[in-house]
């Protein structure tokens, strides 16, 4: 029997489309041992809706990865818990992913190595902001082309960091649908511009500019904010006392506050009381793997 354990993420950081993202502390948690037919048995409210048997996206992937890595295909019986909600930017179905590719690595005895199993996430989601720090921890820059992801681990933040978590999901495909084709030169040129100093921002943990720099995206907060009824007032709620972003593709709204306002949650918690507010950190650790029996 193994578990796998996979962080949860929040990606773009504003104006870092498909290339900036971090691991957070909440966790997709599974234990699974070989078996004749798929099984999944589910712990906790995030994932009790999920299928049982070899229709769920995890049996799904790791047939898939079967297929391309040139293993023999098997059937897990699988315990699985999540603390991630779905469909809310965080990462759900990108930790799903990386606990399937793990999964096929370890039985297959495969011994893929870091660069490869990055290479192999990335191609399959299209982008690695999401599935990168999740599988090495940390805050992370990267960039897919050439079927080769390259990135960069940044500091982790040490600000106070919140997670808004509405009601409602918001699929990545309507948010996507909402995003223009493309950009006139000059507005790219702008939008490139602030992710580059942000990123500079980050590395030199200057997070004054960094917070400043978070709420100048150009390439998709303009249009998908839109879609979330709570980011307006969770904007107003922060204003100075720190920055905040869509997470992924929503609808999850995540805050980093200044030092200085200890009770920014609390303020959250009574402006959006119907949206759950937990306090997270950087998981500087990532994915794990590991036989237990």
């Amino acid at each position: 029997m193994i578990r796998v354990r996979v962080p949860a993420s929040t990606a773009n950081l504003g104006p870092g489309f498909d290339s900036l993202g971090m691991a957070l502390n909440i966790y997709l948690d599974i234990t699974a041992e070989k078996a004749d037919t798929w099984h999944f048995k589910h712990l906790g409210n995030e994932i009790a809706s999920l299928p049982s048997d070899y229709t769920h996206f995890i049996a799904q992937k790791v047939t898939q990865f079967c297929h391309e890595l040139n293993v023999k295909p098997f059937c897990l019986n699988v315990t699985m818990k999540s603390d991630i909600p779905l469909a809310r930017g965080l990462g759900s179905s990108g930790t799903a992913l990386i606990a399937s590719l793990l999964l096929v690595n370890y039985y297959g005895k495969l011994n893929l190595s870091t660069q490869v199993l990055v290479n192999l996430l990335s191609k399959e989601e299209g982008h690695p902001d999401n599935v990168v720090p999740s599988l090495v921890g940390g805050v992370i820059a990267g960039c897919y082309y050439d079927e080769t992801c390259s990135y960069v681990t940044l500091p982790a933040i040490d600000w106070p960091l919140y997670v808004v978590i509405p009601p409602y999901e918001l699929k990545t495909e309507d948010a996507r649908r909402v995003l223009p084709s493309s950009l006139a030169l000059a507005e790219a040129v702008e939008a490139s511009a602030i992710s580059n100093v942000l990123v500079a921002a980050l590395a030199q943990k200057d997070y004054v500019l960094a917070g400043r720099l978070m709420v100048q995206d150009r390439f998709h907060e303009p249009y998908r904010s839109a879609l979330i009824q709570d980011y307006q007032t969770a904007k107003r709620v922060v204003q100075d006392k720190g920055s905040l972003f869509i997470s992924g593709a929503g609808s999850t709204i995540f805050v980093m506050g200044h030092p200085e306002y200890t009770d920014l949650d609390e303020k959250l918690k009574s402006e959006l009381p119907h949206c759950a507010v937990r306090t997270v950190s950087v998981d500087t650790t990532g994915a794990i793997c590991a036989k237990i029996r």
